[in-house]
Protein backbone atom coordinates (compact mmCIF):
# COMPACT_ATOMS: atom_id res chain seq x y z
CA UNK A 1 0.00 0.00 0.00
CA UNK A 2 1.57 3.50 -0.91
CA UNK A 3 0.53 6.26 0.52
CA UNK A 4 0.56 10.08 -0.37
CA UNK A 5 0.27 13.31 1.41
CA UNK A 6 -0.74 16.54 -0.44
CA UNK A 7 -1.53 19.45 1.55
CA UNK A 8 -5.02 19.57 1.10
CA UNK A 9 -5.62 15.64 0.66
CA UNK A 10 -4.16 12.50 1.62
CA UNK A 11 -5.14 9.60 -0.08
CA UNK A 12 -4.09 5.82 -0.29
CA UNK A 13 -3.25 4.30 -4.36
CA UNK A 14 -4.59 1.29 -5.40
CA UNK A 15 -2.20 -1.35 -5.73
CA UNK A 16 -3.34 -4.67 -6.26
CA UNK A 17 0.35 -6.43 -5.74
CA UNK A 18 0.18 -5.28 -2.04
CA UNK A 19 -0.47 -7.59 0.63
CA UNK A 20 -3.23 -7.65 2.56
CA UNK A 21 -3.69 -6.75 6.55
CA UNK A 22 -2.01 -9.77 8.32
CA UNK A 23 -4.40 -9.27 11.65
CA UNK A 24 -7.42 -10.65 8.69
CA UNK A 25 -5.77 -14.00 9.51
CA UNK A 26 -6.20 -13.90 14.07
CA UNK A 27 -9.94 -15.59 14.55
CA UNK A 28 -10.55 -12.92 17.04
CA UNK A 29 -10.25 -10.27 14.65
CA UNK A 30 -13.26 -8.14 13.94
CA UNK A 31 -12.81 -8.58 10.16
CA UNK A 32 -14.36 -12.13 10.75
CA UNK A 33 -17.74 -10.58 11.69
CA UNK A 34 -17.69 -8.95 8.14
CA UNK A 35 -20.43 -10.32 6.05
CA UNK A 36 -21.55 -9.68 2.45
CA UNK A 37 -23.54 -10.57 -0.30
CA UNK A 38 -24.37 -9.44 -4.13
CA UNK A 39 -27.31 -8.36 -5.39
CA UNK A 40 -27.81 -6.42 -8.29
CA UNK A 41 -24.54 -5.44 -9.62
CA UNK A 42 -23.47 -4.15 -6.21
CA UNK A 43 -21.56 -5.75 -3.33
CA UNK A 44 -23.52 -5.26 0.41
CA UNK A 45 -20.74 -5.08 3.01
CA UNK A 46 -22.62 -5.28 6.25
CA UNK A 47 -19.16 -4.68 9.00
CA UNK A 48 -20.53 -4.07 12.98
CA UNK A 49 -21.63 -0.68 13.94
CA UNK A 50 -18.48 -0.72 16.27
CA UNK A 51 -16.05 -0.99 13.63
CA UNK A 52 -17.35 1.10 11.23
CA UNK A 53 -17.39 3.85 14.55
CA UNK A 54 -14.02 3.65 13.86
CA UNK A 55 -13.80 4.89 10.02
CA UNK A 56 -13.81 8.93 11.27
CA UNK A 57 -11.80 9.99 8.01
CA UNK A 58 -11.78 9.28 4.48
CA UNK A 59 -8.69 7.18 4.13
CA UNK A 60 -9.44 4.96 6.85
CA UNK A 61 -12.62 4.18 4.85
CA UNK A 62 -10.53 3.90 1.44
CA UNK A 63 -8.55 1.59 2.59
CA UNK A 64 -10.99 -0.56 4.59
CA UNK A 65 -13.12 -0.42 1.62
CA UNK A 66 -9.84 -1.21 -1.12
CA UNK A 67 -8.56 -4.38 1.34
CA UNK A 68 -12.40 -6.09 1.30
CA UNK A 69 -12.25 -5.00 -2.51
CA UNK A 70 -9.34 -7.28 -3.49
CA UNK A 71 -10.54 -9.97 -1.20
CA UNK A 72 -13.64 -9.81 -2.94
CA UNK A 73 -11.90 -9.43 -6.52
CA UNK A 74 -14.45 -6.81 -7.26
CA UNK A 75 -14.68 -3.07 -8.38
CA UNK A 76 -14.83 -0.29 -5.96
CA UNK A 77 -17.65 2.01 -7.10
CA UNK A 78 -19.87 -1.52 -6.84
CA UNK A 79 -19.27 -1.49 -2.74
CA UNK A 80 -22.36 -0.33 -0.64
CA UNK A 81 -21.24 -0.73 3.24
CA UNK A 82 -23.90 -1.08 5.29
CA UNK A 83 -22.82 -0.58 9.83
CA UNK A 84 -24.75 -3.62 11.54
CA UNK A 85 -25.51 -3.87 15.15
CA UNK A 86 -27.80 -6.33 16.98
CA UNK A 87 -30.34 -4.57 19.49
CA UNK A 88 -30.95 -6.27 22.80
CA UNK A 89 -34.34 -7.02 21.32
CA UNK A 90 -33.37 -8.86 18.48
CA UNK A 91 -33.90 -5.62 16.02
CA UNK A 92 -31.17 -3.96 13.68
CA UNK A 93 -30.21 -1.03 13.62
CA UNK A 94 -28.45 -0.25 10.38
CA UNK A 95 -26.70 2.80 8.63
CA UNK A 96 -25.69 2.82 4.81
CA UNK A 97 -22.49 4.60 3.62
CA UNK A 98 -23.01 6.15 0.73
CA UNK A 99 -19.20 6.52 -1.18
CA UNK A 100 -18.26 8.46 -4.23
CA UNK A 101 -15.07 7.41 -5.97
CA UNK A 102 -13.16 9.32 -7.89
CA UNK A 103 -9.96 8.02 -9.34
CA UNK A 104 -9.66 5.07 -6.49
CA UNK A 105 -9.77 7.95 -4.25
CA UNK A 106 -12.76 8.72 -2.03
CA UNK A 107 -14.19 12.05 -2.45
CA UNK A 108 -17.20 12.26 -0.63
CA UNK A 109 -19.19 9.73 2.12
CA UNK A 110 -22.44 10.56 3.75
CA UNK A 111 -23.42 7.90 6.61
CA UNK A 112 -27.38 7.86 6.66
CA UNK A 113 -29.62 5.68 9.50
CA UNK A 114 -32.12 2.94 7.28
CA UNK A 115 -34.27 2.82 10.58
CA UNK A 116 -37.81 3.94 9.19
CA UNK A 117 -36.78 4.11 5.55
CA UNK A 118 -37.91 2.13 2.59
CA UNK A 119 -34.62 0.36 2.07
CA UNK A 120 -34.78 -1.38 5.58
CA UNK A 121 -36.55 -4.14 4.59
CA UNK A 122 -34.46 -4.80 1.31
CA UNK A 123 -31.16 -4.49 3.27
CA UNK A 124 -32.11 -6.27 6.29
CA UNK A 125 -33.16 -9.35 4.18
CA UNK A 126 -29.92 -9.11 2.38
CA UNK A 127 -27.96 -9.16 5.82
CA UNK A 128 -30.29 -12.09 6.46
CA UNK A 129 -28.80 -14.48 3.50
CA UNK A 130 -25.25 -12.73 3.72
CA UNK A 131 -22.56 -14.61 4.02
CA UNK A 132 -19.34 -14.10 5.78
CA UNK A 133 -16.26 -12.10 3.87
CA UNK A 134 -13.37 -14.34 5.60
CA UNK A 135 -14.50 -17.87 6.61
CA UNK A 136 -12.86 -19.55 9.71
Amino acid sequence: MHTSFDKNESYTQYSPARSLPTDIYQSVSDWFEIRVTEMAGYDYIFAPMDMCDQITDFVTLQEFLINIQVMLGSELDRTILVGVENREHGTLEMDRYDVSWQGGIVKDCHRTSLEGSPQFDFISMLHDYSSPLISE
